[in-house]
């Protein structure tokens, strides 16, 4: 049987890999590397997948997996992703055209956790504000008075890898934590290692500063609405280290000028910068960008285990499945893998 066909699509193309990888890759499949700097649109992406069995990218190149795309590649099976999130992806379409998707569950966990605390930490000791107010860039009378996080409540929205961790650090700052997590089993798994959950509305009530460190199923509502969100108390913290999509960010925006937040950060960039200027400059919401994840460790991990899953997927072994693999890839690939929530 013929050899399997696996296209990278990446901003460094073969130096995604080291050399290593690159000559156990070559030695199990048909490789062609892709140097891209933005993600192809669909003549493109067909062009360069024709053929392709599986399919390896980053985020930043991975073109949008719609059912045009896919009726043009009849042959991929499957797509291996450099990225823990996968909310944007269509997997339900994906599923019905037997076509699986492996993504990297645990590369970046401690970084983005840690960010999370570090966003909290922000807007409780506004620390942004006074590295701002130290370069003229706020008037000298701006307030830098934050509060103590040691004693008060804090809710984890999330209680997967990454909330887990964030937990255990706000624990170890002296906070009394609690969690929830919509997943029965995850939810049950927590109570079983000893920690305090609750259902939405009552962890949202007895919290003082809330992380929502959640997955973001694909087309789902915000977790985070308006009504929500008035169930915090006047002052609460609030970080979100995951999707924006998950906290409305209208309602987070309102909730933080009637001064029912006292702060509002985001790991993206929602606000406008004439529109939201006020909240912009007084510190009140922090935005960080979507760069959680991006650490020397981080980077090393995941060139590691990017390069192990597209091996592992194209031998017949995948891993961290959130679409199963099924059938065979020439002889190759065979069994399908149970959903894994990263």
């Amino acid at each position: 049987m013929g050899r399997a066909h696996v296209v990278v699509l990446s901003k460094q193309g073969s130096a995604s890999l080291d050399a290593a990888q690159r000559r156990d890759l070559a030695e199990a499949a048909d490789v062609d590397y892709h140097r891209l700097q933005a993600a192809p649109d669909r003549a493109a992406a067909v062009r360069l997948l024709q053929g392709a069995d599986v399919l390896a990218a980053t985020n930043a190149c991975l073109p949008v997996l719609d059912a045009a795309l896919l009726d043009a590649l009849p042959r991929l099976r499957g797509v291996v992703l450099y990225a823990t999130g996968y909310d944007h992806i269509d997997t339900a379409l994906l599923r019905a055209r037997g076509v699986a998707l492996s993504v990297l569950p645990d590369y970046a966990t401690q970084a983005v956790a840690e960010h999370g605390v570090a966003m909290l930490l922000g807007l409780a000791t506004r620390l942004h504000l006074a590295h701002d107010r130290s370069r003229g860039l706020v008037p000298p009378q701006t307030s830098l008075r934050g509060v103590q996080l040691c004693g008060r409540r804090l809710g984890v929205v999330g209680l997967g890898r990454i909330g887990s961790a964030v937990a255990a650090m706000g624990a170890g700052l002296g906070m009394r934590v609690s969690g929830v997590d919509p997943a029965p089993a995850a939810a049950a798994a927590a109570r079983a290692a000893g920690a305090r959950v609750l259902d939405l509305p009552h962890l949202l009530a007895a919290s003082d500063a809330v992380v929502v460190c959640a997955n973001h199923v694909h087309g789902a509502p915000p977790v985070l609405g308006a009504a929500e969100l008035a169930l915090l108390p006047d002052g609460a913290l609030l970080a979100n280290v995951s999707r924006a999509s998950l906290v409305d960010t209208a309602a987070a925006v309102d909730a933080v000028r009637s001064g029912r937040l006292r702060g509002y950060a985001v790991d993206d960039t929602v606000l406008d910068p004439v529109e939201h200027a006020d909240l912009l400059r007084e510190g009140r919401v922090l935005q960080t960008g979507h760069s959680a994840w991006w650490r020397d460790e981080v980077l090393v991990r995941g060139r590691r285990l990017w390069g192990a899953a597209v091996l592992a997927a194209v031998t017949g072994r995948p891993t961290d499945a959130v679409v199963p693999w099924r059938g065979d890839l020439h002889g190759d690939l065979h069994g399908d893998l149970v959903d894994s929530s990263p």
